[in-house]
């Protein structure tokens, strides 16, 4: 994309966009951004209203970096002085991404986009359909939570989905090094605030639908509605991979045009699970799909990670993928980041670091590990501060039903006091019979962890749950260094336990 200067007046007419109104000359545009402090000479700036601020605010700071033309829902205000291009529309983020995917001469066409969406496993789908494609000879890139990869690039995402301008950026970058395929995590927000708007997705993916971020959407039913985008968009040549059985995914069925691939336990799934096994070290199943049967192995544990891998290798058939790649590419991932991650000092316990921050996703973990685990069950959770608050007693409850020991502890609280959130989880702990008793509280997430590995036994089972791959905690407005990872390794060697790789 050096050099690319194309007028603003053809990206407008090429993404179809009509403007109510242009104040301005028609320049050119050698850039799109929403962040002004990242505005060069020649920028495109979409001024968008967020939930915090409005872009309006930040339209003298992108001016004066150099941006050439600015988009916005509101009229050109009386207070800019410069010659700047005005560009007002009726739906800004809707613009932007249109814009975005224009000015980078529309990538995704150049690409075999898998999108994946859902409240639990996004991650965990968007490695496994990677590794898949890897070892069926594609150039495979990924885009998701833990950040985004492709050929020998890596780098870190501050969101599950990039803005629109960043992640149509990120797409030309893979086109320009071959890349042919991208497993993508598409989140709700993403799709809400139109960030892939004007993407071509070969294959959408609907994992599940639980509780979380409705302090965003409001209300479930909004909350599947922006998942439903997805598939809304997808077209007849086009696959979407839904769960075989459940009112959402018969629900997305009827709103894609779409071919449909199915995944699951039952009988109607094209993607069947059958001859299951889950144990600490990784599961193993037999996949019987429309290709035939496919015994797979996985070095990731429990019941749902077979879901994802049902997942994974419904969206690898429905673009193309051979089916020995598919096995393949399940057995080579050893390990997703912050995914029941196991961190392994050589002690006589098992410690999992994992990113369940939702009810269905911690009792979904709480539920596989007590099935094997002879020992006990601790777990030290939190919730974080500034989000959905509906969710804390709930996964107070789904803690407590467990029947496992529980630390309450700080997530990322932000804004908010940790004692009043931990507070919150605890009233879904007090309904539970017995629960209080196996209850603690401690705010200090690293002396929670450390309390947690102190008291583990031989054959217990520790998980610390809530930030997963995350390397950093914000409390207030401080944002420091935090992986539950190296504190779990940093206690367990502080036991004097000593380092040991995992084997194969």
């Amino acid at each position: 994309m050096i050099g690319r200067r194309p007028r603003l007046s053809a990206l407008l007419r090429g993404a179809g966009i009509e403007p109510r109104a242009v104040v301005g000359p028609d320049p050119e545009i050698r850039g799109t951004g929403l962040d002004s402090r990242r505005i060069e000479s020649g920028g495109l700036f979409f001024a968008l209203r967020g939930l915090k601020a409005d872009g309006l605010d930040y339209v003298p700071e992108a001016v004066e970096r150099g941006a050439s033309a600015v988009v916005s829902e509101s009229p050109r205000p009386d207070w800019l002085e410069s010659e700047v291009t005005w560009v007002q529309v009726d739906e800004p983020r809707r613009a932007a991404g249109l814009l975005a995917r224009e000015y980078h001469e529309r990538p995704d066409l150049a690409l075999t986009l898998v999108g994946i969406t859902g409240t639990n496993g996004k991650t965990t789908v968007a490695h496994l359909v990677e590794s898949i494609a890897v070892n069926a000879g594609r150039r495979a890139g990924r885009i998701g939570t833990v950040g985004y990869a492709f050929g020998e690039i890596e780098g870190a995402s501050d969101r599950t989905t990039p803005e629109a301008p960043d992640f149509y950026r990120l797409l030309a970058e893979m086109r320009e090094e071959s890349i042919d395929l991208v497993s993508m995590e598409v989140s709700s927000h993403a799709l809400a605030m139109h960030r892939v708007e004007g993407a071509r997705f070969a294959t959408a993916a609907f994992l599940n639908l639980g509780s979380d971020h409705l302090d965003f959407h409001e209300s479930e039913e909004a909350y599947f509605e922006a998942k439903a985008k997805l598939f809304a968009a997808l077209e007849e040549s086009q696959w979407a991979v839904v769960p075989a059985e459940g009112d959402y995914a018969n629900r997305i069925r009827e709103r894609t045009r779409a071919q449909v691939l199915s995944f699951g336990r039952s009988e109607a799934a094209d993607v069947r699970l059958r001859d299951e096994y889950c144990g600490i070290d990784g599961s193993r199943a037999v996949l019987e799909t429309p290709s035939g049967s496919l015994p797979v192995r996985t070095f990731l544990p429990g019941r749902f990670n077979l879901d994802n891998v049902a997942a994974a290798a419904a969206c690898a058939l429905a673009v193309g993928l051979a089916t020995d790649a598919i096995a393949a590419g399940v057995l080579a991932l050893q390990v997703v980041p912050g995914r029941v991650e196991r961190v392994d000092r050589g002690q006589p316990f098992t410690v999992l670091v994992d990113y369940a921050h939702t009810e269905q996703a911690l009792r979904n973990l709480l539920s596989w590990v007590g099935e094997l685990t002879s020992g006990r069950v601790r777990v030290v959770f939190g919730c974080g501060g500034d989000r959905d608050k509906g969710k804390r007693p709930a996964m107070g409850r789904a803690a407590a039903e467990s029947g496992a020991e529980i630390c309450l502890t700080s997530d990322n609280p932000r804004g908010e006091d940790p004692e009043q959130i931990i507070e919150e989880i605890h009233q879904g702990v007090i309904g539970v019979p017995g629960g209080v008793e196996r209850c603690s509280k401690i705010a200090d997430r690293r002396a929670a962890i450390r309390t947690a590995i102190d008291a583990a036994q031989v054959d217990d089972t520790v998980i610390i749950a809530g930030k997963g791959h995350e390397t950093t905690q914000t409390i207030g407005n401080l944002i420091a260094p935090f992986d539950d990872r190296e504190v779990v390794a940093e206690a367990l060697e502080g036991l004097g336990w000593r380092a040991r790789r995992r084997g194969a």
